[in-house]
């Protein structure tokens, strides 16, 4: 089991679409920053993956998320992160987001390692187990 991190949200105005609901972009951008949170929780700052690891973080191949009810301004969002499963060079992240305990969305990211080449170019490699351990409860 991986340990999760939970993070806040303040639906603001300018996250809404004229209906006065979450655009639904705003969940893709609040798990890409649950992502970094999450990561920045066990000291895995960009800078840090890029000089102790030479990576670039976790670039995205695939995601997808489930809207099940309106979040309005004003709403607080609880939010919380986890990777779902390691492979051996991608993870799967789930995110849930929920409203006085009410799921209102969910959804996942799968990233894949991504090294940082001398060339510049980024190619994938195994995700070290330093990093999954750290990640483990």
């Amino acid at each position: 089991m991986t340990k999760s991190y939970k993070y806040d949200i303040r639906v603001d105005w300018g996250d809404c679409d004229p209906a006065g609901i979450v655009f639904y972009p705003n969940f893709y951008r609040w798990m890409d920053r649950g992502f970094w949170l999450h990561f920045a929780s066990q000291k895995l700052t960009l800078d840090t993956l890029r000089q102790r690891y030479q990576a670039l973080g976790g670039p995205l191949v695939d995601t997808g998320a489930s809207f099940l009810k309106a979040a309005r301004p004003g709403d607080i969002l609880n939010a919380t992160s986890r990777i779902d499963e390691w492979g051996t060079k991608s993870f799967r992240m789930g995110y849930r987001f929920c409203k006085d305990e009410i799921l209102i969305a969910k959804g996942f990211e799968v990233r894949v390692w991504g090294i940082l080449q001398k060339n510049g170019s980024i190619t994938t490699g195994p995700v070290p187990t330093e990093i999954k351990n750290l990640f483990c409860s």
